[in-house]
């Protein structure tokens, strides 16, 4: 373990009310309603205007697929059950979201594992994000299909808990899979390909590359070893990093408080960065993406 590194990090008492506001989650984040709002209505607009042929179904497809990594924030919300203060309409609100663009995906399965990375953070055979890394080539197939190394991980897993999720999951995807067969055999198989499952993958390499492996380039210490320094920070550019990465530039304060609303990450660095920075910490400048580790000072 490096020096002064801990699976704990300890809030001081003078700060806990402060950030217990930090926490606390509101009727329904104002990012999360906005997110799904524009997504929701930016798609159908697309899809309309590529259906009537006033959009070519090529700038369709970008465009859906950009829309469709705005989503995340909902997902990943909803998820952390900070998507809104009723856990009922949390849920429906992650549902809502992750059905618009991954309607093979349930949000008990995408839950659960998200929740062992959380667990077992660079943990290898226990943290499915791992799945992520390997040879620089295989990357972007590897971010694609996403889905599918969630999958793969869950089905290797004896978690009772992650096989329940697994067979509501095979109904969905059984589902997804008619639904496409009878759209292609009615004609509308393009349409299927560019304006759904083509964007669906630009979704999941922007989410893979932007929040699953960019913050956890340096993978090479478990937060069981040092929480600070299994997750990493960015700082400069936060003017256009935190909206386009979501607020996940911070992304050790979400490993440090994941239940917290995701926009509100940078106000909690503000107010822990004191005590932070004696501990160790992996931070990424600018547009780098090799980290740089600093011990504690």
């Amino acid at each position: 373990m490096a020096a002064n590194g801990s699976p704990n990090f300890i809030v001081p008492k003078e700060k806990q009310q402060a950030l217990r506001r930090l926490m606390a989650v509101p009727f329904i984040p104002g990012p999360v309603a906005l997110c799904l709002f524009i997504v929701m209505a930016g798609t159908i607009s697309v899809d309309i205007l590529a259906l009537q042929g006033r959009l070519p179904l090529a700038w369709a497809c970008v465009c859906n697929g950009v829309l469709s990594y705005f989503l995340f924030t909902v997902a990943h919300d909803s998820i952390h059950r900070s998507a809104a203060r009723s856990q009922s309409l949390n849920d429906w609100i992650g549902r809502i979201g992750i059905t618009l663009v991954f309607p093979h995906v349930t949000l008990g399965l995408f839950r659960w594992a998200h929740i062992q990375h959380h667990r077992f953070t660079n943990e290898p055979g226990r943290d499915p994000d791992l799945w992520l890394h390997g040879a620089w080539w295989q990357a972007p197939f590897r971010f694609a299909f996403i889905d599918v190394g969630y999958l793969l991980f869950i089905i290797r897993s004896r978690d009772p808990i992650a096989r329940r999720h697994l067979r509501n999951a095979y109904l969905t995807i059984a589902f997804t899979v008619a639904a496409i067969a009878v759209l292609t055999w009615l004609g509308y198989g393009v349409e299927v390909l560019l304006l759904w499952f083509i964007p669906s993958r630009i979704a999941f390499i922007l989410t893979g590359f932007m929040f699953f492996w960019l913050p956890h380039v340096k993978y090479d210490v478990s937060a069981l070893e040092d929480v600070t320094q299994a997750s990493s920070m960015r700082f400069g550019w936060e003017w256009l990093l935190t909206p386009a990465m979501q607020g996940q530039n911070y992304h050790l304060i979400h490993h440090l408080f994941p239940a917290m609303p995701s926009n509100r990450h940078e106000a909690a660095w503000r107010l822990l960065a004191p005590e932070l920075r004696h501990r160790n910490l992996v931070i990424q400048h600018g547009f780098g993406i090799k980290p740089v580790s600093y011990n504690a000072q």
